[in-house]
Parts: structure tokens; sequence; C-alpha cells
């Protein structure tokens, strides 16, 4: 073999080698980065976790409070429920606290009347405001005069219904003493 030969091979022989070298660098290169970001996501995923986990454990804490809280709820519900049939087994069947205004007018003439319907009283003890439905219940009418008032009262307390109104007198100019 010739020198030229000779040399072509090493040459050829280091290119290859030179070759290899460097595929081998850039793999070493490319392995390292890989582990790099295998790492990193390892790592994400760990935060990932934790972080599932105490977001779980908050989640449990608020489930067992909501659950207690619902539990709250559905009692308050259950005696709201209970009083608003209470209220409604003493109710009246009529605004006994409304007072008819029969004219816009507030400082002119006004009528009293006492209003009685003793089946309404049904037995109710002394204080309790059924009770008045017995004797009769006061009421102060605006009107600008007794037939007005009367028609008011009527409306209010109809008589087909059982309410007797006995008209008291009239009260005149209502001016505020203050």
């Amino acid at each position: 073999m010739d020198l030229i030969a000779l040399i072509t091979i090493a040459v050829v022989l280091a290119l290859v080698f030179l070759t290899g070298f460097i595929g081998i660098d850039r793999a070493r290169i490319g392995w390292n980065r890989a582990a790099a970001e295998a790492t990193m996501r390892r790592r994400q995923l760990q935060d990932v976790a934790d972080r599932t986990e105490q977001l779980q454990r908050s989640i449990d804490e608020l489930t067992e409070t909501i659950a207690g809280r619902n539990e709250k709820c559905e009692a308050l519900k259950r005696e709201t429920e209970g009083l608003k049939r209470d209220l409604d087994g003493r109710e009246l069947p009529f605004l006994y606290t409304a007072v008819p205004l029969a004219s816009s007018d507030m400082y002119g003439p006004s009528w009293r009347f006492v209003a009685r319907q003793p089946s309404l009283a049904g037995g109710a003890p002394a204080g309790h405001p059924a009770a008045q439905w017995e004797q009769g219940r006061p009421y102060l009418v605006g009107a600008v005069n007794q037939s007005e008032a009367r028609s008011a009262m009527d409306r209010l307390l109809p008589r087909h219904r059982g309410f007797v109104i006995v008209a008291v007198g009239a009260i005149v100019g209502n001016a505020p003493t203050s």
C-alpha cells in the first residue's frame, strides 16, 4: 500500500471517529437535556400531587363543614315550617291590625269604630289579640264623612262574614300634638 492510501484510510478513520465522537457527544447532551426535563416533570408531578393532596384535605374539611351547616339549615327549615304552621293555626282570617284609610288627608276628620266578631275569639286567653274580638276592637278611620268611613270598615270587615261594626263617634282635626 502506498502512502496516499494509508493517509486516506487514516483520514477516513479519523473522520469516522470524529463523527462518532460528535454523535456520542450530541447524544450525551440530548440525554442530559432529556434527563433534566424528566427530573423537572417529576418535580412538577410531585408538586401537582402535593397540591392535589392538600386540596383533597381542604375538600374533606369543607365537606364536613358544609354537611354540618346543611344539617343546621335543615333544622332551621323544619323549625320555620313548624313556626309557620303554629302561626297559621293562630292567625285570624282578616288583618286585625289594619287601620283602613278612606282619605289621603291624615289631618282631616277621623271616625272611631268598634268591630266585634265573637266567633273569632274562639276561647282565646285574655292577653291574646283574638280575645279582643269578643268585646270589640277599636279602629280609627280617616274619612271626609261618616258614611265613607263606614264604607271603608265594611270593605275591611264585611257584615256577611259576621262582623258587627258600631260607630262610636267622630274625632275632628287629627292634627299632630308635637
